[in-house]
């Protein structure tokens, strides 16, 4: 097959191919080798069948024209028979011996033409009783042709045609193609005639066959009787000489591939975003060409997509997840056909143990996967459909981050988804180990200078690129036996290539990517000098290097990266590595945004998105909030967020801004951040009309209009209806937890200005724990250490040291202040100042903690274990200035100059709110034999003597009325995360207390989209 003859992407043209120049596969050397053969064979008379021996769709037909193309005419006559059309013993003698006369020269070979044609006059009645293998039979068609012809016998009128062969001596080549297509009548039929007529001298057969299937075809006969041994046996006395067509090399399949995907995306008008190049090379290297291993099969594919692609739509579904399906349709039928019919299921997040049991590896075996395809082919359904993991946690965040991007997994748009030679052209091995040894001593003598030469492809030849790509490949393979210092030498080298190598306008399918597993290789082994810094402070590098380490780091690598990050300094090479490239990668998106318009197109999402992997959503937003409170643009920063996507088009593929997630930006960020940078974002959108933006300019400038006018619009949405966009969690109003309040704080018998509660009832039910029967869970000793150790891990507690920093006191160490065995036990805990003051017990404990653990039965179920954790917060308030420091005299005003702001309440509140993830994490470790019930309920109240505008800054909000209301409770079904309960309960909260417009500040401060 020639990609070359098929521009508009006919994939379904199956026509060899028979010149040498349209060979994509390398099988020159092989089809000269063949020639030279024939050469021998067709220098002696002796008949000769040679078997061209490979599987269905591998290009034998290609291979045998091309030996035909370098066969001389002058010397060879060279016949095709199609036996599809022969019918029979007849028809086979008849057709075999007109070919055979076809190509006899007139002039020279008159007598032979003659003889052919008196013999196949006699020969085609009497063969239809000669059998494949035997003489007894030849002898009595000989008799019976004795009586019925006046000529002489059969044998006599062959020996004529014997003696007009041998004297033309002018060699014979039949070819007999798709032997192993034939039914066993019909196969036996072109036997019989191939081994009588076998003969003749100077008559020579090439059959062209897959064995499997021609043995299956033999078994099926009387002369195997489905004994495989027997049909080996019967095929080698026919076949004279076996040749094995070469198989196709992966890296042939995948220049194929890269080239058919690449016109088949662009006559689709299809574009892939960053995230789709990276997710499309992983579905291609580790599924499809795998299995992808002969021509016909890529083409098969590639057929598909380009007749499905453009009619479902490429900006309807994406396109990785598309072309996966179209694989999996394709390749294994019965596999899809499951999968179609569990597709709501797939991409619902109830019932997974069920729709798991439907893909496992049995399920996939009874589907017709082959055990060798199994564990690719269950990986691949798992990217595709996150509810397959057996994670809960990562199926259920897989499938909600997907959400909006088009992807199978989306139940919105599933649906749519449904309606093998050495090589002449490439530096060897033998020059490659020079290379590579000239450059780990430090010189670059002519070897190295090849490699250089072939690492510098015109990037726009796809073949040239291919031949680039491999030899990166072996390059990485032979660098696994190099010493620590050798690879460290060889790095510098490999950072030069990068800039030769990329080339965007292929969608991803450049060979920088083969550059990148080299340099992976060589970081696995290298040791001794450290990397260059001119490497690490080398923008156009930095994202090479990190893809370099995450596959040069043992899985899982996201947590291998952050252990060796954290290790200190001079522990490892490569753990300083790690460390140094990351922390370039943070200082480089500062850098980045701080260049404002005037910075070079680069991949900033790329450093953000792998810092988040191997650190983790939270610890990066707190860095990225850091920064933007420490003066970075937000707006800038937005702008490097913008995704840019590779527009496909027949003219060639451009760039192109594809969308910007405000939503999960205002999350990332805090809304209260973006609010107060409104002014920058007008700023940066004015003169812009509305849907006018030109999204083929992907400057900074116009990416930042872009973002901004997105983050406008989100925040526009929040500011006409804010209420109807928070939360609303589930209420219960029926529940067991109005009447308990347990003494959790010692108060010194100081009145609290303000004091926060929360009580977990872990099941949700209608009473508390009761002692039913004996408690439930270890000793009382090991349960107080698991309450203490909980609790100094608990959100709240947490909460508390991070006031260190603004509120400069010290978080003391919980202890248990009361303990009832395994029934009951109460801690306490508090913050202390580092200066009290003058005004005792109240500035010197300001913040005061207590927390209850109740376990035991229900009294209507006394099987059924329950825990309420209860944890209590209060504060003296009136006996602070406003940076939280002891003051000189107890305030009277309101609000208090400490008094909390809006957004420390909440935040107060969510950390609060967030004990509930210790109340599961205390009942997994007094009971690790029974999972944490799935149900809660979950209690918050907030109790002020004076108010909540005495210890909230609730100036910016109008009030009607004055009354003073001292408490506030609110209990949920604990469902939702725990920002919506926090902003709805102070949502609540202040609607009661008679304040209004006052939701567009929440909203500011609930991130629906909570990072962790």
């Amino acid at each position: 097959m020639a990609v070359s003859d098929l521009p508009d992407g006919n994939w379904w043209v199956d026509d060899p191919i028979d010149k040498p120049s349209e060979d994509l596969f390398g099988r020159g050397p092989f089809v000269e080798r063949a020639i030279a053969l024939l050469d021998q064979i067709g220098s002696r008379p002796s008949s000769t069948v040679v078997g061209l021996v490979g599987p269905w769709g591998s290009g034998k037909t290609s291979t045998i024209q091309m030996i035909e193309a370098g066969l001389d005419p002058d010397q060879w006559g060279v016949t095709w028979i199609n036996p599809w059309a022969l019918s029979g013993p007849d028809a086979v003698v008849t057709e075999l011996l007109g070919a055979i006369r076809g190509v006899v020269p007139e002039k020279t070979g008159a007598r032979v033409r003659q003889q052919l044609s008196r013999y196949g006059a006699l020969a085609t009645p009497a063969l239809s009783i000669v059998p494949v293998v035997g003489s007894v039979a030849t002898a009595m068609a000989n008799e019976v042709m004795q009586r019925v012809i006046d000529q002489g016998t059969l044998e006599e009128q062959a020996e004529k045609v014997r003696d007009a062969l041998l004297e033309l001596a002018r060699p014979t080549l039949v070819v007999i193609d798709d032997v192993d297509r034939l039914q066993p009548e019909q196969l036996l039929a072109v036997f019989r005639a191939v081994r009588v007529l076998g003969r003749l001298p100077h008559v020579h057969y090439v059959l062209a066959y897959d064995q499997e299937t021609i043995l299956d075809v033999l078994s099926t006969t009387p002369i195997a009787d489905k004994h495989g041994a027997r049909a080996v046996a019967f095929l080698e006395k026919i076949v004279t000489l076996r040749l094995e067509q070469p198989p196709v090399r992966r890296e042939h399949a995948e220049s194929l591939f890269n080239t058919g995907c690449a016109g088949a995306l662009a006559r689709a008008s299809a574009s892939l975003s960053e995230d789709a190049q990276r997710r499309m090379v992983e579905e291609r290297e580790a599924l499809m060409l795998r299995v992808l291993t002969e021509p016909r099969s890529v083409a098969r594919l590639l057929a598909q997509i380009d007749i499905y692609l453009p009619l479902v739509g490429a900006t309807e579904v994406d396109v990785v997840d598309f072309i996966t399906l179209t694989f999996l349709r394709i390749t294994y039928p019965r596999l899809y056909q499951a999968i179609a019919m569990h597709r709501g299921a797939l991409v619902d997040t109830t019932d997974l143990a069920d729709v798991r049991a439907e893909f496992d590896e049995t399920a996939l075996a009874r589907l017709d996967v082959p055990a060798q395809h199994i564990g690719r082919v269950m990986d691949a359904l798992q990217r595709l459909f996150p509810s397959l993991t057996t994670d809960p946690l990562r199926s259920i965040m897989g499938q909600h981050r997907r959400r909006g991007q088009r992807r199978i997994s989306d139940p919105d748009y599933t649906e749519r988804y449904f309606a093998l030679t050495s090589i002449t052209d490439e530096i060897n091995d033998g020059s490659l180990v020079r290379a590579i040894g000239e450059l780990a001593e430090g010189c670059r003598g002519m070897a190295a200078e090849k490699l250089t030469a072939a690492l510098r492809p015109d990037l726009t030849d796809a073949q040239a690129c291919a031949r680039a790509a491999r030899t990166l490949r072996r390059a990485a393979s032979l660098s696994a036996e190099l010493s620590g210092s050798e690879a460290t030498a060889l790095i510098p080298y490999v950072f030069e290539q990068f800039e030769h190598l990329r080339h965007p306008a292929a969608g991803g399918f450049g060979p920088d990517e083969e550059a990148t597993v080299w340099l992976a290789a060589l970081l696995q082994r290298a040791d001794g000098a450290p990397l260059p810094t001119t490497a690490l402070g080398n923008p156009f590098l930095l994202s090479y290097l990190l893809k370099a380490i995450r596959l040069a780091v043992p899985e899982p690598a996201d947590a291998t990266i952050a252990g060796l990050a954290a290790r200190p300094p001079g522990s490892s090479w490569l753990a300083d590595v790690v460390r140094a490239t990351y922390e370039a990668a943070w200082a480089r998106i500062q850098e980045h945004t701080r260049l404002g318009d005037a910075a070079p197109i680069e991949p900033v999402s790329l450093y953000v998105s792998r810092l988040e992997s191997a650190f983790g959503d939270a610890d990066v937003d707190r860095r990225i909030t850091a920064a933007i409170d420490g003066g970075l643009p937000i707006v800038d920063f937005a702008a490097r967020l913008v995704d840019v996507e590779i527009v496909f088009r027949p003219a060639g593929p451009y760039p192109r801004i594809g969308g910007f997630d405000a939503r999960a930006f205002l999350g990332r960020v805090g809304r209260h951040r973006v609010s107060a940078a409104r002014a920058h974002l007008d700023s940066a959108t004015a003169g812009t009309q509305p849907g006018a933006l030109d999204r083929t300019d992907v400057s900074w400038a116009n990416r930042r209009r872009f973002a901004a006018g997105t983050l406008i619009e989100t925040l526009d949405v929040g500011t006409a209806e804010p209420g109807r966009l928070l939360p609303n969690p589930h209420e219960k109003q029926d529940h067991p937890l109005t009447n308990h309040r347990p003494s959790l704080i010692n108060d010194g018998g100081e009145q609290l200005d303000l004091t926060l509660q929360v009580a977990v009832l872990l099941p949700a039910a209608n009473e508390i724990p009761a002692r039913v029967r004996g408690g439930w869970g270890p000793s009382a000793g090991t349960r107080e250490d698991v309450f203490i150790a909980a609790m100094q891990g608990a959100p709240i507690s947490g909460w508390l040291r991070a006031r260190h920093a603004d509120w400069g006191v010290a978080a003391e160490p919980w202890a248990i202040s009361e303990a009832g065995g395994r029934d009951y036990t109460t801690a306490q805990s508090g913050a202390r100042a580092a200066a009290p003051g003058t005004l005792g017990l109240r500035q010197a404990l300001p913040v005061r903690i207590g927390a209850q653990l109740l376990t035991g039965h229900t009294t209507q179920s006394p099987n059924q274990q329950s825990l309420l954790l209860t944890v209590g917060i209060g504060f003296h308030l009136a006996e602070l200035d406003e940076r939280h420091r002891p003051a000189e005299a107890r305030s009277r005003v309101v609000p208090l100059p400490a008094a909390f702001t809006l957004q420390g309440l909440f935040e107060l509140m969510e950390a609060l709110v967030r004990c509930a993830q210790t109340a599961n994490a205390l009942w997994a470790q007094l009971d690790d034999q029974s999972p944490s019930p799935e149900t809660a309920l979950l209690h918050l109240s907030l109790t002020t003597a004076e108010g909540l505008a005495t210890v909230v800054d609730l100036s910016k909000y109008s009030r009607r009325g004055t009354a003073v209301r001292s408490q506030y409770s609110k209990v949920y079904q604990y469902r939702s995360g725990p920002g919506d309960i926090a902003a709805a309960a102070l949502r609540d909260w202040l609607s009661e207390a008679g304040y209004r417009r006052h939701e567009q500040a929440i909203l500011d401060l609930w991130d629906p989209h909570p990072s962790a």
